[in-house]
């Protein structure tokens, strides 16, 4: 302990050496030389039972922000030898750096991570929902913060996590702010057979096809190759995604969504004309030379292009086919009706589910079709789409036999939808 400056009645209380070889002073200062004892006790306890990280490295080092920790904890995860974090997450994670944790409203990035408290956290969520951010996306960011603190904890630079004392409590008001105004919109078996049957490239056709009746993601349906077509039995392998990697600038292939790789069955029309489409690819020795659908038009001179590009296929495809179909959306609808806004290309899976459960399918063999790990998911986000069969008498008249395996209920509901529309449908393979 020392007087600090000498003459000011101020002490000052420094480590020892066997925890510190640079004895840097504890925090704050003190009237007397016992409250400076009692204080510098305290802390020396805290360091020898594992409560309080001992500082490391030499004195005016540069001071570890958050952002610096959640920057760093995003490249580790990148890395990581044994369970590395997908091109999409590290994007994900970034986003949420640069746009939610370093906001300037709320600013929790440039805070030094030693000062960082859970009411600190807590005042930052406020300031979030203040600025307007959604509980979705403040719930993302905080999730971000809360990972990289513990990744700081592990690597002993930290000595606990205070984002663990957060508790987010729920109420009912709570609860519905928070309720999906949204609902999905399932297309009618008229409304699907219109928006397939309007482009003219018969690729896009298949397409808009084979998202609807597999129930696959765009980046699931734009990945395909052309050897994830079973040549024997109408099933396709649904196995992996091309993702833009920001940091390498270039295409790479992952993983699909939570690793759920699986096979998923086809109407065996649509799975012919598939098999031919995939005949006439030849395969190229480069990346995304094997894809079943590929791009027919390239987005940057010189350069090949990968994969469909989302924005030039919606422009070009999904809009006009959607308006054809008339599913632009209604504003003057009612705030929860399905049909106040246009379709979207994910809704497409609510339909492949939907067709199976109306048939007399179970939920179960809808959340196969959809790979998801859990049913519960199926059915918070796709069973509220069953409303709309009040919409498509064609479609909930179907009842089919409950012995029927997935395949074959699929195949008969192909059937019974070509037949309804047989206009549309004569035209969807030319």
């Amino acid at each position: 302990m020392r007087e600090n400056p000498p003459g000011s009645r101020q002490y000052q209380g420094r480590l020892p050496r066997r925890l510190d070889p640079h004895r840097r002073p504890i925090d704050g200062v003190y009237a007397s030389a016992a409250d400076c004892r009692r204080a510098l006790n305290a802390v020396i306890t805290e360091m020898d039972r594992g409560l309080r990280v001992k500082p490391t490295g030499k004195p005016g080092g540069a001071v570890r922000r958050l952002s610096t920790v959640v920057e760093e904890y995003i490249e580790d995860r990148r890395n990581d030898g044994l369970d590395p974090i997908a091109i999409n997450t590290v994007r994900d994670y970034r986003d949420a750096l640069k746009n939610v944790i370093n906001h300037p409203g709320a600013n929790l990035g440039h805070m030094k991570v030693s000062l960082i408290d859970s009411p600190t956290l807590d005042d930052w969520l406020r300031d979030l929902r203040a600025i307007g951010f959604s509980h979705r996306r403040s719930s993302k960011a905080f999730a971000v913060v809360r990972a990289a603190l513990a990744w700081e904890v592990r690597k002993g630079r930290l000595a606990f996590n205070p984002a663990r004392e957060v508790r987010r409590t729920s109420t009912k008001k709570g609860r519905s702010s928070r309720a999906t105004a949204d609902p999905v919109l399932l297309p009618s078996w008229k409304e699907l057979a219109d928006l397939a049957a309007f482009p003219k490239l018969k690729e896009d056709r298949l397409l808009i096809l084979t998202i609807a009746w597999a129930g696959l993601r765009w980046s699931e349906a734009i990945s395909l190759s052309v050897t994830d077509l079973w040549p024997a039995r109408a099933r396709l392998s649904v196995r992996r995604v091309f993702s833009w990697d920001q940091d390498e600038s270039q295409w790479v292939i992952e993983d699909v969504k939570a690793g759920l790789a699986a096979t998923v069955p086809l109407p065996t029309p649509l799975w012919g004309a598939l098999l031919e489409l995939a005949q006439s690819r030849p395969v190229e020795d480069r990346l995304g030379g094997d894809l079943l659908f590929r791009p027919t038009r390239a987005r940057f001179v010189g350069r090949p292009p990968v994969v469909i590009n989302q924005s030039d296929w919606g422009r070009r495809v999904w809009r006009p086919a959607r308006e054809a179909a008339g599913l632009i959306g209604d504003p003057q609808l009612p705030l929860l009706d399905p049909r106040r806004r246009a379709l979207q290309v994910k809704d497409l899976r609510a339909y492949a589910a939907s067709v199976v459960v109306d048939s007399g399918g179970t939920m179960y063999e809808a959340a196969t079709l959809l790979r998801h790990s859990d049913v519960q998911t199926t059915n918070k986000y796709y069973a509220r789409a069953q409303d709309e069969r009040s919409q498509d008498p064609a479609r909930a008249q179907i009842r089919l036999d409950l012995s029927l395996t997935l395949d074959e209920r699929i195949d008969a509901l192909w059937v019974a939808w070509t037949r309804a529309y047989p206009h549309q449908a004569d035209g969807l393979f030319t």
